[in-house]
């Protein structure tokens, strides 16, 4: 017996902690591919890597944007030790290592036996064939069990294989999607071995019975064939007599759904015939073999998974870069907040604050159709060219209009956005609004909370020539707008009832309503985060199923 450690990630205390084992590499942050998600505004969708390196602990900050603190320090990559306490944002986590003892490993091999004769004195094993085979079997398992390059994993199934049997002449070939035999994927050769030699072969310079081979593809058989007596399991077919070929040996190479190629032995030396033995020991290797080939597979798209969603998370950070960040401070006329949430790593859902001019601001809601990249792709071209259109515009409606034509002239595969613009003078509180298929502007006062500037009009991308209706209204001092994407509304919950968890109702304009009643007075990030605190609330265990986006404005009055 030995002793190691296991490492977790424990968040919470008391019966409401949970505690989260750390693999050989753990991601926490807030999107939901992470191995460890957590709700915290501060945190970056992949915030931090905890990872196993030989034995210790790694904590690596994943460039997130506020950071990580290590036992209350800030920290870029740290070892992490037993009861250290990381935290993002306003959420603790505490990192722990508890002793477990486990069977100490076997070794090389798992086949140790001893004889002893009468007197108590150890005698010689008998060579056992059989016993050649398991042994065999066992190290051809064992060695394809933690081998994830494919190349590899045949070369390892063929000279075990083959050597076992003591074969002559083997190849290892793949099958295509109509069952036509096809070269090995990864490297674009055949594998195979002659009398110990192995060497990658084209697929026309290997000659073998194509009619064994087809079989076993076609029907999944083990197929044993010996000149002198092939008891009509295999007929002996031209192919074969041309190739002067005195035994065959061919087994499937088998997944859980398919059979994934075969493993093809055979040889024209006289008296030199495969056997039964030989063909149970080839069939384990084929199960085996095929078994290693989908877990490398499985690893491999695993491996892609994780570069193309650091190379998504890129992206993200360069999605939000096109989103306002730094809100004025320096205007007691205003304040101004707003936040958007992906669904995915990245997302369609987009806002903008413009000045201007010294007395005029402009607020711009959105939500592309789609999520993912091609609706973030989209969302980032609208806010460029949001600028471009506001340029020298009159209106808020002839903003839409131009953003519109742009938007039909480059659509593809029917994508349309739904869009809300508010222009506001400082000086008097004159509003200008039009809206384009989005949620009406929720208008916060000390009195009452309601909707106004509906739209006017269709989304934008979908019809060319298509007007808007400009809005106006006066917002009195004190008052807060409100502007908000589907995810807020349509965000849903699941019956805890009903076993299966099926999804049962919408967060709705009511929900909505309700935290903003609540909120009377608040700044617009105060607003903005109870809301998202309410959503997450009402879609837990689950997370909002769409992008959340809201941009708030709360309006002071002139000096």
């Amino acid at each position: 017996m030995s002793s190691v450690h296991q490492a977790f990630v424990v968040m919470g205390s008391g019966k409401d902690s949970r505690k989260v084992p750390v693999g050989s590499s753990t991601v926490v942050g807030r999107g939901s591919g992470c191995d460890l998600v957590i709700r915290d505004l501060a945190a970056s969708r992949r915030h931090l890597e905890i990872r196993d390196v030989n034995g210790t602990y790694q904590c690596r900050d994943l460039d997130s944007s506020n950071g990580t603190l290590i036992n209350g320090e800030l920290a870029a990559a740290r070892e992490l030790k037993d009861g250290d306490e990381i935290r993002i944002g306003t959420t603790p986590l505490r990192f722990v290592l508890e002793r477990k003892t486990t069977p100490s490993p076997l070794g090389k091999t798992v086949f140790l036996q001893t004889m002893i004769d009468p007197s108590g004195r150890e005698k010689a094993l008998p060579s056992s064939r059989s016993k050649e085979l398991l042994e065999a079997a066992y190290t051809l398992m064992n060695s394809l069990s933690s081998n994830f390059n494919p190349c590899q994993l045949v070369d390892t199934i063929l000279e075990t294989t083959m050597s076992a049997v003591r074969a002559q002449r083997g190849a290892v070939l793949f099958a295509g999607e109509d069952h036509e035999l096809q070269p090995c994927s990864e490297c674009g050769h055949v594998h195979t071995i002659s009398d110990g030699t192995p060497r990658l072969a084209g697929l026309d310079e290997i000659k073998i019975s194509e009619s064994v081979a087809n079989r076993v593809l076609r029907d999944g058989e083990d197929v044993l064939f010996q000149s002198a007596r092939s008891d009509g399991v295999v007929d002996p077919t031209a192919s074969i007599a041309a190739l002067r070929l005195t035994s065959i040996l061919c087994v499937p190479i088998r997944t859980q759904r398919e059979i994934y190629g075969i493993l093809y032995i055979d040889t024209d030396v006289a008296d030199h015939e495969y056997t039964q033995d030989d063909m149970l020991l080839a069939a384990a290797a084929g199960n085996s073999a095929g078994l290693a080939l989908e877990n490398a597979k499985i690893h491999r798209d695993l491996l892609e998974k994780q570069r193309i969603e650091h190379d998504i998370e890129a992206a993200w950070t360069i999605q939000e870069g096109f989103l306002v960040r730094d809100w004025p401070t320096d205007d007691p006329r205003i304040e101004v907040f707003g936040v958007t949430r992906p669904a995915k790593v990245v997302g369609g859902d987009f806002y903008d604050f413009a000045r201007l001019d010294d007395d005029h601001v402009g607020l711009l809601i959105g939500d592309v159709s789609g999520k993912g990249v091609p609706a973030a792709l989209t969302m980032a071209l609208l806010l460029a060219e949001f600028r471009l259109c506001a340029t020298g515009a009159e209106s808020t409606a002839e903003v839409l209009r131009r953003l519109n034509e742009r938007m039909v002239g480059r659509s593809r595969r029917g994508t349309f956005c739904t869009a809300a613009l508010v222009a506001l003078n400082l000086r008097t509180g004159n509003l200008m609004a039009a809206n384009a298929g989005h949620h009406p502007v929720l208008r916060i006062s000390n009195e009452e909370v309601t909707t106004f500037i509906p739209a006017s009009g269709p989304p934008l991308g979908i019809l060319t020539g298509v007007e808007w209706i400009d809005e106006e209204a006066i917002v009195r001092p004190g008052e807060t707008l409100l502007m908000y994407t589907d995810g807020i509304v349509e965000a849903r919950t699941v019956d805890p009832d009903e076993a299966e968890g099926r999804e049962h109702g919408e967060y709705g304009l009511e929900g909505l309503d309700g935290v903003v009643r609540e909120q009377i007075g608040s700044t617009p990030q105060a607003l903005i985060e109870a809301v998202l605190d309410d959503v997450d609330g009402y879609c837990r265990p689950l997370a909002p199923h769409d992008d959340c986006t809201m941009i708030a404005l709360k309006y002071h009055g002139h000096d």
